[in-house]
């Protein structure tokens, strides 16, 4: 592929991207508060949508590019104080801030320019994450980069597909009760 193929690729994905976030008003933090506080049948269903396909296109990436498929990019570290102290700054930061950064990118995008703000305090406040606090975080954890299907002991394309069926069966169980109260 040319580069000019992948940049014009490039932008008509993130203008589509673009769209459907704004048009959903999608906000990953901020969904997952509705959902806490019972209002989030909405946002559990762009989850579950968001998760069946980014599933199987990491699946299906994996065969056709498998130096783009399933990666351990996750890591698992131990618990503790640490994980009290930032679960609550993050949770702080996000009330504070008013969504993740994709919440923040959409409020820009709408013109909400008090989010520009946000957005400039994210680049210091990673910086400090990635430099600062996991090289600290890293000597004091027993740190695993770990696969489900390798935890499980089972093939990719059954993990996959087993988790994408119980996604959707989820969805229709909500839609349909969805349509049962209206």
């Amino acid at each position: 592929m040319s580069f000019q193929l992948l940049v014009t690729l490039g932008i008509l994905f993130g203008i589509g991207f673009g769209f459907f976030v704004q048009r959903a008003g999608l906000c990953f933090a901020h969904g997952l508060g509705e959902i806490f506080i019972g209002r989030g049948k909405r946002i559990i269903r762009l989850f579950l949508v968001i998760f069946v396909i980014t599933s199987i296109g990491f699946l299906l990436s994996g065969y056709f590019f498998p130096s783009l498929g399933l990666k351990p990019i996750g890591q698992v570290r131990g618990f503790g104080f640490y994980n009290l102290l930032s679960g609550m700054l993050f949770g702080g930061g996000i009330a504070l801030c008013g969504g993740c950064i994709l919440g923040t990118l959409r409020q820009i995008g709408e013109g909400n320019l008090t989010f520009l703000i946000v957005m400039v305090c994210f680049i210091p406040g990673m910086a400090l994450v990635v430099f600062g606090l996991n090289p600290l975080l890293e000597g004091g954890y027993n740190v695993q980069k770990l696969l489900l299907p390798g935890m499980l002991g089972v093939a990719a394309p059954y993990v996959t597909a087993t988790l994408a069926a119980g996604a959707v069966i989820w969805f229709l169980a909500i839609r349909s009760r969805k349509r049962r109260s209206v």
